[in-house]
């Protein structure tokens, strides 16, 4: 009897603790830190904060070290090329699939209306802003790595092995969404969430057009006619007017967003100004060498760290070579995306090309200028007189686009990698110990070394269109 009544209690307590674990299954089972519901101007923010990150956004160490404004002090291994395979992994799994989220919950007449979706501002405003990042991001990513997943990418587990789409035809898209985003948004609207523009829309459409000239220019060699087209309906639409537009990534004065160069500088002090950089400022006696660089400890002078040595000697170090300029050691550096002096050289070389009417020589000298003052210096007039400076219209697209690549120190960088690779200028070499296959600078970077496994069958096709996945193989627009 007293067995009997141990099993009845024993089966009673089964019973309550079954029901309730089920009865609040759901709600006891849901991370706290991974809400289903994400407010978008979070999203938002989180998006705009990836762009200068080193993972996600434009602040890998290449940018500075591929156009040579940077070399390494010690160990010098991707300034031999020696770094092949890049992660565009952290691009998808963060600020894109943020934005695609902002998308989604914009598009969804179930959440269209909801609180969390409400928060980031108007629809039509989350929309624009959104397609505007994506469109940055892809750019930055098929200018590095070629052909990459995009129409199929982003639908998490729905698609978890996306093709690879031809440079081509991202580029076509990326025109088509900053197109059609410029005109989307709607500046008596609201925007929140925008740590870039403090919610300015109309700096958010000025940025649209600007990115789509810089998208044509991406293409003068392998479509002028698409690059013209492009070129000339986006400056009419309104680009960047003076240095107050210019779009800056904002750090901060705090370790989780702060400036990568400044935390290097804290202890290791891996990179110092180059010496081909040094050079070419000294050869034309250009004012903003000070800014750019600091005179070395040892003797007082700008020198320049010799650019991709196998093993540099104990006389090489951060007392005996110039280190980046206090400025862009600082820990809230501005980091520049996009500026009004880069408008001017683009717009310098569409005229050059016949794309847009107007003075070249009058944009290339503004473009100068618009530097300069970017940097609180100011050039004599004979600076624009001596040889390598003064405007020629034989030397026009070299002049232009070294005056462009000396404006984009310590800016995105990976721009005027791209312009070398579609121009070939300013003339760089590698250094005498390179580590790629072709011993020279790189054209594009390796796909990550995950993706023959995780997404073999498309990663085989897309080398198969594209060629061999290294270094040395050249993107669809790059036709030098």
């Amino acid at each position: 009897m007293k067995r009997k009544f141990l099993n009845i209690i024993a089966g009673l307590l089964l019973i309550g603790i079954s029901a309730s674990c089920t009865k609040n299954f759901e709600e006891i089972n849901v991370d706290p830190n991974n809400t289903p519901d994400p407010n978008t101007n979070l999203l938002i923010s989180n998006a705009i904060r990836q762009i200068g990150t080193q993972n996600a956004g434009i602040a890998g160490w290449a940018k500075d070290l591929y156009p040579q404004y940077m070399a390494e002090i010690q160990y010098t291994n991707e300034s031999r090329f020696q770094n092949r395979f890049y992660d565009f992994q952290p691009f998808y799994n963060a600020p894109l699939m943020d934005l695609q989220t902002v998308i989604n919950l914009n598009s969804d007449e179930t959440t269209v209306g909801a609180p969390y979706v409400v928060v980031g501002g108007t629809t039509a405003n989350q929309l624009a802003v959104s397609r505007i990042l994506k469109a940055f991001y892809f750019m930055h990513m098929t200018d590095r790595w070629g052909m990459i997943p995009y129409t199929e990418a982003l639908q998490g587990k729905q698609k978890l092995d996306p093709k690879y789409d031809a440079q081509k035809d991202i580029y076509n898209d990326i025109f088509k969404e900053l197109t059609e985003a410029e005109a989307q948004i709607d500046t008596k609207g609201k925007i929140s969430g925008d740590i870039l523009f403090n919610g300015d829309l109309n700096k958010w459409k000025k940025w649209a057009n600007t990115l789509r000239m810089v998208a044509a220019l991406h293409l003068s060699e392998v479509d002028p006619t698409l690059a013209k087209t492009q070129f000339a309906a986006a400056f009419a639409k309104g680009v960047l007017e003076s240095n107050s537009d210019n779009v800056l990534f904002k750090y901060l004065l705090d370790a989780n967003n702060q400036n990568p160069v400044y935390n290097n500088y804290l202890s290791r002090v891996d990179y110092a100004i180059s010496e081909p950089f040094v050079k070419a400022l000294e050869a034309i006696s250009d004012p903003r060498l000070p800014v750019y660089a600091q005179p070395t400890v040892k003797t007082g002078k700008y020198v320049g760290m010799p650019y991709g040595l196998a093993s540099p000697g104990d006389d090489l170090n951060k007392e005996t070579v110039s280190l980046l300029g206090k400025k862009f050691i600082a820990q809230d550096y501005w980091l520049p995306i996009t500026t009004f002096a880069q408008v001017q050289f683009m717009l310098a070389e569409g005229v050059v090309r016949g794309w847009i009417t107007g003075d070249a020589a009058a944009y290339y000298k503004a473009g100068i200028e618009a530097s300069m003052a970017q940097h609180g210096v100011t050039a004599p007039a004979t600076y624009f007189t001596q040889p390598g400076v003064a405007y020629n219209a034989g030397d026009a697209l070299k002049l232009i686009i070294t005056q462009k690549w000396i404006a984009n120190y310590q800016a995105n960088g990976y721009e005027s990698w791209t312009d070398w690779r579609r121009t070939g200028f300013p003339a760089l070499n590698p250094g005498p110990a390179p580590l790629s296959v072709h011993r020279g600078i790189p054209l594009r970077q390796a796909y990550p070394n995950t993706e023959s496994g995780l997404n073999g069958e498309n990663y085989k096709a897309a080398v198969a269109a594209q060629g061999a996945d290294d270094l040395n193989t050249r993107v669809w627009w790059d036709t030098k």
